[in-house]
């Protein structure tokens, strides 16, 4: 909930180029997008998860954005029949797009990215792998939370001896 007063960015903020590619292609390019494109999706997801507030995370989200777009311009320019043949065969080999009716294929876009653009298909698991973010940003400084309105806190109790008709852990004797 939030009010009128509440700064929004504006359109001007919020529009970048979006990349207008199909389920199919995004699943191809998947592990060579994930791996270029690591640093900046990095620093966009601990700038999300350190500030708790996406209007201060536009910046590196336009960079993840760009870092795509790049991307996908190089696999075009060098690797387009490779790439799309690869894409088509996720496609239509099962309807769940998965990767082990298309491994041919995969091998074929696998060398073609691997001789161009110098991308190595990450290793099964690399994106699972715990890493350490070297952010260049500085790491926000932590408000502590205030309640002006909570109650009293209540007061100690007072140490006593034995209970007044015995031990009710009569089991412990």
């Amino acid at each position: 909930m939030f009010t009128k007063d509440f700064p929004l960015p504006t359109e001007e903020e919020l529009t970048v180029q979006e990349i207008n590619v199909s389920t199919p292609s995004l699943r191809a390019a998947a592990f060579h997008l994930g791996k270029t494109c690591e640093e900046q999706n990095n620093e966009y997801m601990l700038c999300r998860k350190e500030e708790k507030d996406p209007r201060k995370c536009l910046d590196e989200g336009k960079a993840v954005t760009a870092c795509s777009l790049n991307f996908f311009r190089k696999i075009k320019k060098s690797c387009l029949e490779e790439f799309s043949q690869y894409a088509n065969c996720l496609d239509k080999s099962s309807r769940d797009m998965e990767y082990k009716y298309c491994r041919n294929t995969q091998a074929i876009y696998d060398k073609c990215v691997l001789d161009n653009l110098g991308l190595e298909r990450p290793d099964f698991g690399y994106f699972c792998e715990p890493k350490i973010v070297d952010s260049k940003r500085p790491k926000p400084i932590e408000e502590p939370l205030s309640f002006p309105d909570a109650p009293e806190p209540l007061p100690e109790l007072p140490v006593g001896g034995e209970a007044r008709y015995g031990s009710r852990k009569f089991w412990f004797q």
